[in-house]
């Protein structure tokens, strides 16, 4: 049997065509390794985001109660032996640290298009008191009504103190599933953002996972 025999002009284009396609392939897989992964991604997102060291998770309002230790100073200051407990309302804004990107991690699975996202534990900053908001109520004690007036009158010129005496209050949230479920939902707004910013999409769930 005689064997095929190509021209040279069409080995040249066997040749030529197959080098292409040799290149080509080359060059997808340096472009895949030279693209940023998700995480680097989300790393260089996180540090443009978030320069002040800290991503602001979501913003409350609640009613505190001061401690008894500020109680009995504001008391000592009008020379007062009674019981009382002194409330506020006093917006928390509850942060998670940003200042180091390699604390945070993501991952996309592009088949299910669902984002997991593990981050730092969240903390919050000094509350800010509504020093309008202060009321005081008395404890198996007879206080005049011009005693408590006063008595709102320091505690709001302590404003400073009462919000370093509420923070221990405003901390112990951070626990609770509902203040939980709000950071949360905050993050899964940060990460939607992250996947449109970086052309990912529309995620089709979000996961959470905080420290």
């Amino acid at each position: 049997m005689d064997r095929l025999k190509l021209s040279a002009p069409v080995l040249v284009l066997f040749i030529l065509m197959l080098a292409l396609a040799i290149a080509a392939v080359v060059t997808v897989q340096v472009l895949a390794m030279s693209r940023p992964s998700v995480q680097e991604r989300f790393s260089i997102y996180l540090e443009k985001i978030a320069p002040r060291s800290m991503l602001v998770a979501a913003t409350t309002q609640q009613r505190y109660e001061a401690s008894k230790e500020f109680t009995a100073k504001l008391l000592a200051i009008f020379n007062v032996k009674a019981k009382i407990r002194l409330t506020a309302l006093a917006e928390v804004t509850y942060v998670v640290p940003a200042s180091n990107p390699s604390e945070w991690s993501v991952s996309w699975n592009s088949r299910t298009r669902v984002l997991t996202m593990t981050t730092p534990a969240p903390d919050c900053l000094l509350p800010a008191v509504h020093t309008d908001t202060i009321e005081i109520y008395t404890e198996n004690s007879n206080i005049l009504t011009n005693m408590i007036f006063s008595l709102k009158e320091e505690a709001a010129r302590m404003q400073s103190e009462l919000s370093d005496d509420l923070l221990a209050r405003a901390k112990m949230t951070l626990q609770t599933p509902e203040v939980r479920t709000t950071i949360e939902d905050g993050l899964r707004k940060c990460a939607v953002h992250f996947c449109q910013a970086t052309r990912l999409g529309i995620p089709s769930e979000v996961r959470i996972e905080m420290h």
